[in-house]
């Protein structure tokens, strides 16, 4: 006798199980699309005991036909594809038909449904895949899914699952992402008898986002609208004073779905780089991409969390701007970019990024790999380069200059506004824009040269990164060489605008970077760049002219992004005639 042997139709369905259904969030994750496919627009999501002994899902869609209800169950059985071809054109949350089958293998399932040209529902119940009980009963129009006892007859399984309410918050969390991507469901979720999360379904992002974050967080989004060619991104994503040290707070849906994706991910950092967050911390977005169904490669993994793009070069460059270009789309000093200038520079800003700061990043790898450098396109960066160093168009405002309080803002007034400046912050980011303007530029000229050069003992570790990073040192412009077997001779400094002692930001800049190494930001480039200007910039208790003033707010006004210092603090903050008034009465 040979040893291959055909599975009985049991043991297939609890391997695919092992697949699809881990944990209790699993089913309550594949019930629930089950019931947006089915169009609803109210879900109830009952859970006891952590889903291990009841998942209950109850639904207002358009219900499963009487002679359908107990093929559901049947492994690969599914109304929303008929052949292959199909998954390249389908939207539909599920298409495999698995779910059903495995979960109904590892459990006791009652299905009750209900379509509207049916007088009665009709009841299904199966123990172990196996229906015990078909009939009619009475029910409203949609669909209730009982699921109980789950991994009755798996216990290795079992004994896996996690306390009740580590697997609650397991389905918490998932039933307040599909509701985020779903914002004209209305979602009700109830623990063991008690309502934990209800959201509207009026479709408003702003309002379910205030129930999950709270109000300070509903009222530092941006919105985000960006539409190129059959790729529409919609959302928000949050402001700088959002940004975070995990990227728990990063959700992306495909078309309505919750997806991981490394790329995009990479995207979204990059987009943020330099003023969006701080160095080494990742900002908020809620984005769901919205793209023809060819465009991408759901059938990855049963869990359906992974998806291939086949131009992922495309897409990262799309998501990229979708995030830049509401980055950029708020007013500084009540003034605002126009949009076509906007547009530009974010492209520049893109390439700039993905073609010279260095990434670990495979998916970025492969995007460097398409995009050469031909010798026209090195002229255009330079072109580029020298624009942004000139700076040549700047926003108009009218301000009146009032002082500067605590010898830290500067207060000016504009209508009924008053701003304070962040002279440090403000300073930071000029400096930063510079000198990453001449390191884009790759100008040799930008070493301000010191009158007498000066020679540094270094440590061991010290001398080391600057071995490793000589060129980088070279190319933000410190003039320096090696000098003997631990020391190094500084020649000259970065040609940018000094209030602080020149001959401290070499030594200040290379204990900082040190401090930093272990820093979850990748691009070491970008950090250097961003502690240079921090080192260089005019601090808190130094008293500027009001020609320095005067200086610092028109050069800001010049910047694309003036927004915050590279580190993610904002350089400005407004207060309104009507806030103060508000406050005094």
């Amino acid at each position: 006798m040979g040893n291959i042997v055909l599975l009985d139709d049991l043991t297939i369905n609890q391997i695919a199980a092992g697949e699809v259904i881990e944990r209790p969030a699993n089913v309550v994750k594949e019930l629930v699309e089950n019931a947006i496919d089915a169009g609803s627009t109210s879900i109830t999501v009952e859970i006891k005991q952590g889903g291990k002994t009841l998942i209950k899902v109850i639904d207002n869609g358009k219900g499963i036909l009487k002679e359908d209800i107990p093929n559901a169950i049947e492994r690969h059985a599914t109304s929303k594809i008929k052949s292959i071809e199909d998954l390249e054109k389908t939207y539909t949350m599920g298409f495999r038909g698995e779910a059903l089958a495995s979960i109904a293998s590892i459990s006791k399932l009652t299905i009750m449904s209900k379509t509207a040209d049916d007088e009665l529902g009709f009841k299904v119940v199966s123990e172990a895949g196996n229906i015990v009980e078909a009939e009619e009963t009475g029910c409203k129009i949609g669909t209730t899914m009982i699921v109980e006892n789950l991994f009755f007859n798996t216990p290795v399984r079992y004994k896996f699952l996690k306390q009740d309410a580590t697997e609650f918050k397991f389905i918490k969390e998932w039933v307040q992402k599909v509701a985020l991507a779903n914002l004209n469901i209305a979602f009700k979720l109830i623990n063991d008898g008690k309502q934990v999360f209800q959201s509207t379904g009026n479709g408003n992002i702003r309002d379910l986002i205030y129930v999950l974050y709270g109000k300070e967080t509903s009222e530092s989004l941006i919105d985000v609208d960006y539409k190129e060619e059959n790729i529409h991104i919609t959302g928000v994503i949050g402001n700088t004073l959002m940004a975070r040290e995990t990227r728990k707070d990063q959700i992306i849906f495909l078309n309505k779905r919750n997806i991981r994706n490394q790329m995009l991910t990479s995207s979204a950092d990059q987009a943020f780089k330099g003023g969006g967050t701080g160095i080494g911390k990742f900002g908020f977005f809620i984005l769901n991409l919205e793209m023809p169904a060819d465009y991408y490669d759901i059938n990855v993994h049963p869990t359906k969390m992974e998806v291939r793009f086949k131009n992922e070069s495309e897409i990262y460059r799309i998501f990229y701007h979708a995030i830049k270009s509401s980055i950029l789309s708020k007013d500084f000093l009540g003034n605002n970019e126009q949009e076509e200038k906007k547009k530009d520079y974010v492209q520049n800003e893109f390439n700039f990024l993905t073609n010279h700061f260095s990434t670990q990043n495979n998916a970025i790898n492969r995007i460097h790999a398409v995009e050469e450098n031909t010798a026209s396109d090195n002229e255009e960066k330079q072109e580029d380069g020298q624009e942004l160093i000139k700076r040549e168009n700047q926003r108009k405002v009218d301000y009146i200059y009032k002082g500067i309080l605590f010898r830290t803002y500067i207060v000016v007034e504009i209508g009924n506004e008053i701003y304070l400046i962040d002279q440090h912050a403000a300073h930071e980011r000029l400096l930063y824009e510079k000198i990453r303007a001449n390191y884009k530029s790759n100008l040799k000229t930008n070493s301000q040269m010191m009158l007498v050069p000066e020679v540094y003992d270094l440590t061991h570790k010290e001398i080391e990164f600057v071995k490793n990073n000589i060129e980088m040192f070279q190319n933000i412009g410190f003039d320096i060489e090696l000098f003997g077997e631990n020391s190094v001779k500084i020649n000259g400094i970065p040609d940018i605008d000094y209030r602080v002692n020149s001959k401290n930001v070499f030594l200040d800049t290379l204990d900082e970077m040190l401090t930093n190494e272990r820093s979850t930001s990748k691009d070491i480039e970008e950090r250097f760049i961003a502690t240079v200007a921090c080192k260089a910039a005019v601090k808190a208790n130094m008293d500027l002219t009001p020609q320095e003033v005067d200086n610092l707010i028109q050069n800001l006004l010049t910047l694309k992004n003036p927004y915050t210092c590279p580190h993610g603090r904002p350089t400005t903050i407004k207060f309104s005639k009507e806030e103060i008034s508000k406050r005094i009465n």
